[in-house]
């Protein structure tokens, strides 16, 4: 660990409450290989606190006292967790060291040559792009993303050697104010986490205090087809935009899709793509002038970007005989938009969608553009809020969504219970549908089943 990291100087017992989050699963994991000892927390288990006690670190599901030893020497916690948690008290009654997630990584990262990913949309995905071509071109950076990559064996962050570290660049409860970037990348800014941020304003000013945080002479890379973007960056020089719109400095041209392939120009030089949407164009363009930051050619980056199939659960194909099945992150109105976008123009066939919203605010604030977001697909089934960090909030359900989705005169329900909603999609599916189980929340976990029941409807194979 570095000298100049002060929260770590004299620790090796270190606990984390809400391990089994994405963002702190991969502090937990840079922890445990750098030998300190680890344990940590989670409301529930998962695939990924599985992972880590493999890895020797001491999981407990829930939230209790007795979970944190009394000679802790450093607490880490999410962003998501309350005044109230039993563990935040302790560790505040015993006066031990307690930091949020995002000052940790922060300390570990902000030492070394920073590209941070930032925007509403695309940052994982964009993170991640960047992450595997750097490694495929020697700069053995370290990494530090928000979700699963197969290049990271299934990790979300990554030790390395080199002076480069790549994080993406969280916006909620104003995260990335600890980073200190050389390079920043903007992919959008629009409104969301509206139970943070007042309004769209005041996210903006976040943006504008997190470039203000970065080192002198920062790079700044930005999509400049998203106003809000160059609004924010009006008084900032050090600038370049990429985008589609004929006022970028690097103009995307050429666009051509083939089933799950895009080709596209931008500077002159052709780029291949194995991930759809325009959205990933964009996100590949972002990576691509970041690689040139650091010397990287062309031929390198589209060498690397060969085998990146984007990260887990960002439109994941899950199984493909007959029809196709995709497990998706989308939970943003422009996001859905997006996905189904890509996947009509590199699909035939009906888009059947199982939506579940995430968070009670997000649906109360936007049901409206998401039921104009779910326009390209044929069947629309809605589930559940996934209520995550908040309490239900009077009035606010799927059926909101629904009601706007159904004025463009397709077919939707609402089904609450997972076993009707899986039977009536093995009901109604034919050959050529593409089906998506779309959302943050465990929509993933309904996916995983329903591949599991077609797998043996379809070819016989046996659930385990």
């Amino acid at each position: 660990m570095s000298k100049n990291i002060s929260i770590f100087n004299g620790v090796k017992k270190v606990y984390l409450i809400g391990i089994g989050g994405i963002g702190v699963s991969g502090i937990a994991e840079f922890l445990i290989k750098k030998n300190y000892e680890v344990s940590g927390s989670d409301i529930t288990l998962s695939l990924i606190t599985k992972r880590l006690e493999n890895m020797g670190v001491k999981i407990f599901e829930g939230h209790k006292e007795s979970n944190l030893p009394d000679d802790t020497e450093l607490v880490i916690y999410t962003a998501a967790v309350k005044d109230d948690n039993e563990e935040l008290k302790k560790a505040k009654r015993l006066n031990m060291k307690l930091v949020k997630r995002a000052e940790a990584l922060g300390d570990i990262v902000n030492d070394k040559f920073v590209i941070a990913v930032s925007g509403t949309h695309g940052k994982t995905t964009t993170t991640a792009m960047i992450s595997k071509v750097l490694i495929d071109n020697k700069h053995d950076p370290t990494v530090f993303v928000g979700g699963k990559t197969d290049f990271l064996n299934g990790s979300s962050s990554r030790i390395g050697k080199g002076e480069v570290a790549v994080v993406e660049a969280d916006e909620y409860d104003r995260s990335f104010h600890q980073l200190k970037a050389n390079i920043i990348i903007i992919t959008n800014i629009e409104a969301d986490h509206l139970d943070i941020y007042k309004d769209l304003n005041a996210i903006k000013e976040s943006f504008t205090k997190f470039i203000e945080n970065a080192k002198k002479g920062v790079k700044i890379i930005a999509c400049g087809d998203d106003e809000n973007i160059r609004e924010v960056l009006k008084d900032f020089d050090n600038k370049t935009y990429y985008g589609f719109g004929k006022n970028n400095d690097h103009i995307i041209k050429e666009v051509r899709y083939e089933k799950r392939k895009v080709s596209y120009t931008i500077d002159g030089e052709n780029i291949r793509i194995k991930v759809i949407g325009n959205h990933n164009i964009l996100n590949t363009s972002a990576a691509y002038i970041a690689a040139k930051e650091l010397k990287i050619i062309t031929d390198n980056f589209n060498e690397s970007l060969k085998t990146f199939y984007g990260v887990n659960r960002r439109l994941e194909l899950k199984f493909e005989n007959g029809i196709k099945v995709y497990d998706d992150y989308a939970h943003h109105p422009t996001e859905v938009r997006a996905t189904l976008e890509g996947i009509k123009k590199s699909h035939q066939g009906r888009i059947i969608t199982i939506f579940q919203p995430h968070l009670y605010t997000r649906t109360r604030d936007f049901y409206e553009e998401f039921g104009k977001s779910f326009e390209e697909t044929d069947i629309l089934f809605l589930m559940k809020i996934y209520p995550a960090r908040e309490e239900a909030i009077e009035g606010v359900t799927s059926e909101l969504i629904l009601e706007e989705y159904l004025k463009s005169g397709k077919k939707g329900r609402y089904i609450e219970s997972r076993n009707e909603l899986l039977a009536e999609l093995e009901n109604i599916m034919e050959d050529g549908d593409v089906i998506i189980f779309q959302g943050a929340g465990d929509v993933t976990i309904l996916c995983n089943e329903f591949v599991k029941k077609i797998k043996f409807k379809i070819i016989g194979e046996v659930p385990l």
